[in-house]
């Protein structure tokens, strides 16, 4: 099998040993000019050439077949028509491992017509996450006794509690890190405690003072290199920017958490609409409504739960804790994409105002790899109220000294803000690549 390109003639590449047809990207030259030099006034210059990326559609909705599948327990014959159709199995296979579902669709996928080496490769791959998963089953153990032992509360968020809980097969949900959250007068007793634990925080570019003063949540990494980083988190959100915009009552969460047998022995877990608002949060905030994992948790939680969520609860806390945004531009994506059961009605309660569901399709429709791009863009677009947007473009354009100080590491005020001007700058044009154009 062949690929045209520009010179001539390339085997098309294989997974495996198994044909599979690549779509190569068409190259548009400027009209007038030759496919390597154009010609003005006599002179000569290089021709300007824009590439427009490959159109996976096919690839795109074959992946997202599959999660449905896996959520309804059932093969649609929508996926069986799509494995049957020519496809860049090379490209999903690498897109599935980066959307952590390639085991996944290991087991959806293994009684279909997929090409025996792209099986055998997805095998690997969720033997791979049988592993990972019961590897961070023992960490967490260890982890939560040593916890325990102290006597600080924590509560396990997503990894292998939320695989054990949500899953039919828990080592289907791969997981790179143990969030752990703690109450925030824990603090001054977690951190001395992880480093005995052998973990150090990982800088990552934000020094520990300044999440500590200005986040919820670090990040510290094991000693041990075959251990998984530990994200411990004070709080379940954090937008981007300088100021704190959703005023979640924390102490709520733990009120309301429970007892639960599980991975790791006895331990606690957010009730169900906390773990939903917590989960849509994650989603919405954190990953800018993009990735196929992230949505497939809250789906199988709104599965799982159905009709004893309290859904009344639920719109009664994301009103007062100001995130009906993100909670509701979460729930309809599961409810369009997964057919998860989200009442109509409380889409509806829930429902921001203004053009903010018509930009958000617009940047949807543009691109699905366009949205992980976005991770300043969509934060901002989902929060609750005019007067959180103002106040969050407000802090970015005049951030507090001691914010400029601890985020720069600056000696002067003046040094930290010519450095913030400079990422604000940076993140501008890439979200305006991003939303706009294409690559060139």
């Amino acid at each position: 099998m062949w690929s045209s390109v520009p010179g001539g003639r390339v085997p098309a590449r294989s997974v495996g040993g198994a044909s599979s047809l690549r779509r190569t990207a068409p190259t548009i030259f400027v009209k007038g000019s030759s496919p390597l030099w154009g010609r003005s006034g006599g002179s000569t210059y290089p021709a300007m050439a824009f590439t427009r990326p490959p159109d996976r559609t096919v690839e795109r909705a074959l992946l997202m077949a599959a999660t449905r599948a896996f959520a309804k327990g059932e093969v649609s014959p929508e996926l069986t028509a799509l494995i049957s159709r020519s496809l860049d199995w090379d490209w999903i296979l690498k897109q599935a491992e980066a959307e952590r579902v390639a085991a996944l669709l290991y087991s959806v996928a293994r009684p279909l017509a997929v090409p025996p080496p792209v099986l055998g490769r997805l095998r690997a791959m969720w033997v791979k996450g049988r592993r990972q998963y019961l590897l961070g089953v023992q960490q967490l153990a260890r982890v939560l006794a040593a916890f325990e032992g102290e006597g600080v509360s924590v509560i396990p968020l997503r990894g292998p509690t939320l695989a054990d809980l949500l899953y039919r097969d828990p080592a289907l949900r791969p997981f790179t890190d143990l969030d752990l959250l703690i109450p925030e007068g824990d603090l001054s007793r977690t951190l001395p405690l992880l480093a005995a634990l052998g973990y150090r925080h990982m800088e990552a570019g934000l020094p520990l003072s300044h999440e500590l003063a200005w986040r919820h949540a670090a990040s510290f990494t094991a000693e041990d290199p075959d251990a998984l980083p530990i994200d411990l988190h004070w709080g379940v959100v954090d937008y981007p920017g300088v100021v704190p915009v959703a005023p979640i009552d924390h102490q709520e969460l733990w009120d309301r958490a429970v007892r639960v047998e599980g991975p790791g022995g006895v331990r606690w877990e957010l009730c169900p609409e906390d773990l939903l608002i917590s989960l849509a949060l994650h989603w919405a905030v954190h990953h800018a409504l993009s990735g196929v994992i992230w949505q497939l948790d809250l789906a199988l939680l709104i599965l799982r739960y159905g009709d004893g969520l309290d859904w009344d609860a639920v719109v009664q806390r994301a009103g007062r804790w100001r995130i009906r945004g993100p909670v509701f531009f979460a729930l309809q994506e599961v409810r369009e994409r997964l057919e998860a059961g989200v009442p109509v009605g409380v889409l509806g309660r829930l429902r921001p105002g203004g053009l903010r569901i018509t930009l958000f399709d617009w940047l949807r429709h543009r691109g699905e790899e366009r949205l992980e791009q976005l991770d300043y863009l969509v934060p901002f677009l989902v929060m609750d109220r005019g007067s959180d947007m103002l106040r969050t473009l407000s802090s970015a354009a005049l951030p507090p000294a001691s914010w400029l100080r601890l985020r720069y590491g600056k000696a002067s005020v003046l040094g930290g803000y010519l450095a913030h001007c400079a990422r604000v700058g940076r993140v501008c044009v890439r979200t305006a690549r991003a939303s706009l154009g294409g690559t060139r």
